[in-house]
Parts: structure tokens; sequence; C-alpha cells
């Protein structure tokens, strides 16, 4: 059995898309993000220290992700130039892996109220 969990976090940002063919994406907009970081318990953890992470541990890279992204521009940030939602996503998962966590999965939505639809990236 897989020993999982997950926090989860929003932020707000804007940015353009620059390989689209909505014509509206090439222009600087934004959105509501919302992400849920799952991680795996890699190395029987619970078994040694009865959790997978102190949860405050966990929350304390998961602000370091949110600081680099809340209330941004993301086309501004090294790495993002070029947001979507899978770099975005991308991006996500490599700033983690550098503070050493042992990913699973990440999810990545936004909403968009206009189309009324939700729009996901799973890495």
């Amino acid at each position: 059995m897989k020993k999982i969990i997950s926090k989860s976090f929003y932020f707000e940002a804007a940015h353009k898309l620059l390989n689209t063919e909505n014509e509206e994406n090439k222009n600087i907009h934004g959105h509501s993000y919302f992400v849920e970081i799952f991680i795996i318990d890699h190395n029987d953890q619970i078994s040694k220290k009865g959790l997978i992470l102190d949860f405050s541990v966990f929350q304390e890279k998961i602000n370091i992700i949110k600081k680099d992204l809340d209330h941004r521009y993301l086309n501004e940030i090294n790495g993002l130039e070029n947001p979507t939602l899978e770099q975005i996503g991308l991006y996500i998962y490599s700033r983690l892996k550098e503070l050493d966590l042992h990913l699973y999965k990440i999810l990545v939505d936004r909403k968009s109220t206009r189309l009324n639809s939700s729009h996901r990236c799973i890495s």
C-alpha cells in the first residue's frame, strides 16, 4: 500500500502565453491557481518516526514555492518564461525536488469563470 500525504495552497498570478492560438491569452491576464502537493513515504518513515513528514516542515517548504508565485507576473520568473499550466507544474516539481521532498504527484488547477470550466495539470 502506498502511504501518501498532501498539502494544498492557492496563489494569484498574472501571465501571458507565447505559443497559443487564442489571441486573448497572448495578452497579460490573471488567474487563481490551486496547487496540491502529494508526497510519498519513500523510506518507510511511518515505521521509523510515525509520520511521513512533519506537516510544519512540509508547510515551510510549500511556503517557499508560494512566495515564488503568489501575486507575481509569472513570465518574469526564471524557468517560467512561457507559463503554461504544464510549465507551472514542472516548475513547482523542480523547486520542490531541490527542497528534498519525495514527490508523488502535483496537481495544478485553475478555474475559468468565463468558460465555466476547470483546467488541470497533473505532474
